[in-house]
């Protein structure tokens, strides 16, 4: 599936599963609102994309690239961060129940009201 393809789906509402993005550049894409599972994002430049509003369930985001990414109110629930990127990143609100993130990771993030990890 490619960039314009997942922003269809996205537009459309559709649940986007089992995809593979991992290594794209979406720096800077509106992808909010997206809903997605078991999709891999490892690798891939998620610099400045906006991903609030969205539910990003079990999806594997290991090391990429998510600075000054927007993921408020998102779902981030069973996805693993593992070596991911976040400085100016913005998870106010989001859900991060049993993700793996790096605490780390989270410096210089903005994580007001996230609900914390939780193993």
């Amino acid at each position: 599936m490619t960039a314009n393809e997942l922003k269809a789906a996205i537009a459309e509402g559709k649940v986007v599963s089992g995809q593979d993005f991992s290594g794209q550049d979406f720096s800077g894409q509106d992808l909010s609102g997206a809903k997605l599972e078991r999709c891999n994002f490892t690798g891939s430049n998620l610099r400045e994309a906006n991903l609030s509003d969205s539910s990003l369930v079990e999806c594997n985001f290991n090391g990429a690239d998510l600075r000054a990414a927007n993921l408020m109110r998102s779902d981030l629930y069973g996805s693993d961060f593992t070596g991911a990127r976040f400085r100016r990143a913005n998870l106010t609100g989001s859900n991060r129940i049993n993700t793996k993130i790096e605490q780390w990771a989270l410096k210089g993030a903005f994580i007001a009201g996230a609900t914390p990890y939780v193993d």
